[in-house]
């Protein structure tokens, strides 16, 4: 945005009651004896629900909030948060359920509650104006607009005291300077409006480019501890999938060993529950010891791809194991009875949070006994503990070295690492149960579609591969997915809200995992329908990129180009039209896929740590995919990469659709392009083609010798430990039928390291 933002003119006066405090939870949010309740009891959000009883005189997001500020000629105060949020929770029971605070929001102000998982427009919008006042952004965020929803203060969680100050001197402010105000949130207005609509020249996504873009990643890794930056420490599951990305595809050894050293920390930290699998939020210490507690579902599916991508690069078992329970977990406790999956899991018990999940070291002895000293080394358990009196699970040193430490074979430590846990898990089932944000989305449980079917496929596990089917019908069935008309939220029954851009294109890529898992034409349709149905409603013909919302949010309609929790609407849409491309005879695909890479590749070459997900997109575009299966030549081919019975054979599998064919790696003629397999760190003698056909063809007076039909090529891997690592495969061809021949292809699969203890 360049230059300093100028400080607006509420923010020099209310700075100084922003400082934060810490505070102690008193309670839990829900009706009280004598309440009524506002506007918020019937709305289709667990979030809204917990604030239904709140003396505040809440209203939804909508035009009845709006046109009653208008009127009324009265500022709007806007608090967003979600269900499982810790910090919304204390607000809310210091300051939201406070009758004193109440009376004066409602004489000053026209008070609206929005749920950001339900309405990331919303969210996108007034986070950024946050950032831009306070400097820093979270949840609860606070944000206080003109009538015409134009923001002229933010900020976060403050103490009661503070925040009744705070409303005070805002309508005190408002009733002698209005203008001064409107004038500022015209300002913080035309700066969203800018921010979200940005745009750069067009750049070519070349490989010196993206080596350039994981330099630039890798500048803020903590080479200690993995991941970026300092606490909190947040997975960045996007960059991660970026840095794995770019070691299939050119073997880059840097961003392969710092996507590898994160995991393994996530892997041992206190951010992974080592009990019941999953991971929470975030941590809020550099060596992810402690996290913040939620369990969010987007987490869950994008750290499992990211571990199934570990897992085909190294072939470590813990990498399986992790995914595996990840999945596990969501799938015994996340999933409705209808076939969806809930967004998250809470914090908090009794408002203190993680209190469900931490230890002192006298339960872990009255839990365990005579296996007590084994956990308590393992995990690193202190009589002094390291959160408020407690222990977060963690490992103290990887798992092989606590072994040697204990003199235990690495076997014996894993029989009794898996019966200490069943005994904890055991015993913390006893507890009080956490509180489930039970609402269903659709973006949220199409990144976990394409986990459960990638994990189907790499874990070799058929009931991943059913349980990605239920997941997808449910979008399809119960979201409005299956007519191309979906909807964003399913709560209590029903479906709410029109779907974002973001939706359509996560729910076509979930479609397109089981496309290519299953080989099933529905799949394939489906993802088509989903992928019209949004170009139709969301493109923005000046730039070439979608917009998030079919209309304006507020005072304005944005792109959705910043990857946040999810990767950004237009970087998912970017894939989906290029796999579309790779996938279909139809050349519209590409033609979108060009046109959206255009817009996008110098947002994402200029900021690459912002759009590491639109990278990848490029990437996928321009030199296809990576992994161990993949579709080309338009559909026409798919290629399938997998280790034999034999341990030193690989098996390159070419499927070709009916009525098509490739030439032979020895063709007949100089000027046709012959079908080539090689792989790294392999000598061309070790690769053997089978006996190709020899075939008329119109166009030549003798037969050819062609590949049709299925094509299975060996490749006869080195001795010892060489056979066992992962290896890029590249396949160079060229589909023609009778009439016409494609461009040839070149494409990169990998094969997956074999499986290691």
């Amino acid at each position: 945005m360049g230059g300093k933002l100028r400080r607006i003119h509420l923010a020099a006066i209310l700075m100084s009651v922003l400082m934060l405090s810490a505070v102690s939870a008193n309670g839990a949010t829900g009706p009280k004896a004598g309440s009524k309740p506002n506007r918020l009891l019937n709305e289709a959000s667990p979030y809204l629900k917990q604030h239904a009883y709140n003396p505040i005189d809440w209203h939804p997001w909508g035009e009845e909030a709006f046109a009653k500020a208008r009127r009324e000629n009265k500022p709007i105060f806007l608090s967003i948060g979600y269900a499982t949020c810790y910090w919304c929770h204390v607000m809310a029971r210091e300051s939201f359920e406070n009758k004193e605070i109440a009376a004066q929001i409602n004489a000053a102000m026209i008070s609206i509650k929005v749920d950001r998982e339900r309405r990331p427009d919303v969210d996108a919008t007034y986070m950024l104006a946050t950032e831009i006042i306070a400097r820093q952004g979270g949840w609860p965020n606070s944000v206080l607009l003109t009538p015409d929803l134009k923001p002229f203060f933010a900020f976060g969680y403050v103490p009661p005291a503070q925040f009744k100050d705070l409303i005070k001197r805002a309508s005190t402010a408002w009733q002698e300077k209005p203008e001064r105000l409107r004038a500022d949130g015209e300002r913080i207005a035309a700066i969203i409006k800018t921010a979200m609509t940005r745009q750069a020249q067009s750049v070519p996504i070349t490989v010196p480019v993206l080596r350039r873009a994981s330099l630039r990643v890798l500048s803020g890794f903590d080479v200690f501890n993995g991941g970026l930056g300092t606490a909190p420490k947040f997975p960045q599951e996007n960059i991660l999938l970026f840095l794995l990305h770019r070691a299939e595809r050119d073997n880059d050894k840097l961003s392969r060993e710092a996507a590898l050293i994160t995991l393994d920390n996530m892997i041992r930290g206190g951010i992974h529950d080592h009990l019941a699998g999953g991971f929470h939020r975030y941590a809020v210490d550099n060596a992810w010891a402690v996290p913040h507690f939620e369990k969010m579902l987007y987490n869950q599916a994008l750290i499992v791809r990211a571990l199934l991508k570990a897992y085909t690069l190294t072939g470590k078992r813990r990498y399986a194991v992790t995914a595996r329970k990840t999945l596990d977990f969501v799938l015994s406790k996340m999933t409705t009875p209808e076939g969806g999956i809930v967004s998250a899991i809470d914090a908090e018990t009794d408002g203190h949070e993680g209190l469900f999940y931490l230890w002192t070291e006298g339960e872990i002895k009255a839990a365990l006994g005579p296996d007590a000293d084994f956990a308590i080394k393992t995990f690193g358990v202190t009589a002094k503990g390291n959160l408020e009196g407690r222990n977060t699970l963690r490992f103290t040193q990887p798992p092989e070295q606590l072994a040697v430490a204990m003199k235990l074979t690495p076997q014996v430590f894993r029989a009794r690492l898996q019966s200490v846990i069943a005994k904890l898990r055991a015993t913390r089932a006893k507890r009080k149960p956490l509180i489930i944000d039970d609402k269903v989305l659709t973006s949220w449980n199409a990144l976990m579609v394409r986990a459960l079917a990638e994990a189907a496929h790499m874990l070799k596990e058929p009931r991943y591969a059913e349980a990605a089917k239920r997941v997808q019908t449910f979008i399809l069935d119960k979201l409005g997915g299956a007519n191309g008309k979906l909807k964003r939220s399913y709560f209590e029954g029903a479906a709410q809200l029109s779907a974002t851009q973001t939706d359509y294109a996560l729910a076509g890529l979930g479609a397109l995992s089981l496309y290519d898992l299953s080989g099933e034409e529905r799949w394939l349709k489906s993802a088509k329908v989903l992928a019209l149905q949004m170009a139709k409603t969301f493109q923005d013909p000046k730039s070439g990129a979608l917009f998030l919302t079919a209309n304006a949010t507020g005072f304005r309609r944005s792109h959705h180009t910043d990857d946040s929790t999810l990767p950004s609407g237009n970087a998912s849409a970017l894939e989906l039209f290029g796999a579309l491309s790779q996938r279909s005879q139809n050349v519209e695909w590409e033609h979108r896929a060009r046109g959206l890479l255009a817009a996008l590749s110098g947002l994402a070459v200029g900021e690459p740590i912002s759009h590491a997900a639109a990278l990848v997109a490029a990437d996928l575009i321009n030199r296809g995919g990576t992994g161990a299966r993949q579709v080309t030549a338009h559909g026409r081919v798919h290629i399938d990469v997998k280790r034999t019975t034999d341990p030193r054979t690989a098996l390159v599998r070419l499927t070709l659709d009916p009525g098509w064919h490739i030439n032979s790696q020895q063709p007949e003629k100089d000027f046709l392009l012959p079908t080539q397999v090689s792989a790294d760190g392999i000598t061309q003698d070790a690769v053997k083609f089978p006996k190709p056909i020899p075939r008329k063809l119109a166009v030549f007076d003798k037969p050819l010798k062609l590949f049709e039909g299925q094509v299975d090529v060996a490749i006869r891997l080195p001795k010892g430990k060489a056979r066992m690592e992962a290896r890029r495969i590249v396949i160079r061809l060229q589909a023609c039928s009778d009439s016409i021949c494609l461009e040839p292809k070149i494409v990169t699969a990998m094969l997956p390291a074999a499986p290691q203890p």
